[in-house]
């Protein structure tokens, strides 16, 4: 009897310990299973979130591309051929550029309008829902040697030296030939650096091509950026102008800010329909009395050559947005389009951010 029970005991003790061990192996596979279930949701969320962040910059990238078809279309729609100015529509015109609203998304195309200076680094900006004229900016393809100076000098803040040096640099990398300039430089120059890179003795290609020159920097390139071009505008647009460039241009301050009020007319508001509007250089003298001093810059920069009323390049700053409740998602297109009425458009600029 003691041997039967001791076996029973033994039997019981074993299919106790059979039981513990398949429970323990039960909860080890459990815990392996919801691990493996967790990441495994991890890892799906991680993929739709990338999946819709790919879907959403997808998105606004079309967004903004179909505001610079909008504005091509609205170029054809408004093409004026005596005069550029900033009361057509294509320049301003909230109803047509300001947040269009594209199924769960709008688009935005704008660009600021500098007005004023009021020292000290203040500067009045007017923001205008449209298209920029390109020619509203300095070339300095073409620009002469002494409005890139004064250019470098009152808005880059550069010395007077300097800025004639760097001008001269300047011009000696976009002229054809070998020949230094007094205060320039040529491709001996720019060998001789620790990376030594060749001087175009070309025209400017992008804008950021100046850091190249000799003398340039950066700090001095972001003050002079936006009031400069390469593409071919040649001349300057008096009808959408901003007070940089036309201080840039050798004008006086109190010059500039009597053309800016001038040309917003009676309500004093740029881009609107009583705008007066420049149809030749010439009518630059039309703005109101003038100084003796006056009439001389303004004479100059008609006697140079330097200054129009027309354009027909220009620069589309498109932004499309979605937004949600808890983010917002947005891209940028940024491109330099010639408008040609009677041929294919030429893409000059393209930029996505």
């Amino acid at each position: 009897m003691k041997i039967k029970k001791s076996l029973t005991q033994q039997y019981f003790f074993l299919l106790r310990s059979n039981q513990a061990s398949i429970l323990l192996i039960t909860l080890w596979v459990l815990s392996i299973l919801t691990i493996f279930a967790i990441s495994l949701g991890y890892a799906a969320r991680t993929q739709l979130h990338y999946t819709r962040h790919l879907y959403d910059r997808l998105k606004v990238h079309y967004l903004a591309r179909s505001g610079v078809e909008k504005s091509i279309a609205v170029l054809a729609d408004s093409e004026n051929q005596i005069f550029s100015a900033l009361n057509e529509t294509w320049a301003n015109s909230e109803e047509l550029f300001k947040e269009l609203p594209i199924d769960d998304g709008f688009v935005t195309v704008s660009y600021f309008l500098d007005e004023d200076d009021a020292g000290q680094g203040q500067k009045k900006y007017t923001i205008l829902y449209g298209v920029m004229d390109e020619s509203s900016r300095i070339d300095i393809n073409y620009a002469p040697a002494d409005v890139i100076s004064t250019l470098l000098e009152r808005i880059g803040k550069v010395p007077l030296n300097r800025a004639e040096a760097i001008a001269a640099a300047i011009v000696d990398w976009r002229d054809e030939n070998g020949i230094v300039s007094l205060g320039g430089a040529e491709n001996e120059y720019y060998q001789g650096l620790v990376t030594p890179y060749t001087c175009r003795n070309g025209k400017f290609q992008v804008m950021q091509e100046l850091l190249l020159v000799r003398g340039m920097d950066q700090e001095i390139f972001s003050r002079i950026k936006e009031a400069i071009t390469v593409y071919e505008t040649v001349k300057v647009n008096i009808n959408t102008a901003g007070f940089d460039v036309f201080y840039a241009l050798g004008l006086g301050k109190n010059l500039c800010k009597r053309i800016l009020e001038y040309r917003r007319g009676r309500d004093g508001i740029a881009g609107t329909k009583d705008d007066n509007v420049f149809k030749t250089a010439g009518d630059l003298r039309n703005i109101g009395s003038l100084f003796t001093e006056e009439s001389a810059q303004i004479n100059y920069l008609i006697s140079s050559n330097m200054i129009t009323t027309k354009t027909e390049i220009f620069r589309i700053n498109s932004k499309g947005q979605i937004k949600y409740e808890k983010r917002e998602h947005a891209g940028r297109i940024i491109c330099v389009v010639k408008y040609c009425q009677d041929k294919k458009n030429q893409i000059l600029y393209w930029h996505e951010e």
